[in-house]
């Protein structure tokens, strides 16, 4: 058999999908590139709902000045709103950051596991910084 047709082993400890337990997934950690996918899948996720909540109370705010002043109060009167906005603000620049991040390593950039690991930690930063000014200037 030729060198090229040998596949590698498989890791011995690595648990087939038909037999895996929870217990067994807080052994494996996922790395910090996995983890940056992966929230970036949550907030277009948490976007994509909230603009559901969004929209209608948009139109209110259109329509008339007292849906707008009802979208005033509901929103910058009410801390839960406050923090719901702050959420949804962080999920679309960290949608945004990592997006341009994944557009660059689809491009054949980025891939290499250091790169990818400090490209991860700068998108997870730069969005806490970008959304931590945004709200520090509104508010």
């Amino acid at each position: 058999m030729s060198d090229v047709t040998k596949s590698k082993p498989r890791p011995v400890d690595m648990p087939t999908f038909r037999n895996i337990a929870v217990s067994d997934l807080a052994r494996y950690r996922l790395p910090l590139p996995g983890i940056a996918s992966i929230i970036h899948r949550i907030t277009g996720i948490a976007l994509f709902f909230g603009l559901i909540l969004l929209l209608p109370m948009l139109q209110m705010s259109l329509k008339s000045e007292a849906g707008f002043e009802a979208f005033r109060t509901i929103v910058w009167g009410n801390p839960l709103a406050k923090l719901v906005m702050i959420g949804l603000l962080f999920a679309i620049i960290y949608h945004l950051i990592a997006g341009i991040r994944h557009v660059i390593q689809d491009s054949g950039k980025w891939l290499d596991l250091q790169v990818s690991r400090s490209t991860a930690s700068a998108v997870f930063v730069s969005s806490v910084v970008v959304t931590a000014l945004i709200v520090w200037r509104l508010w």
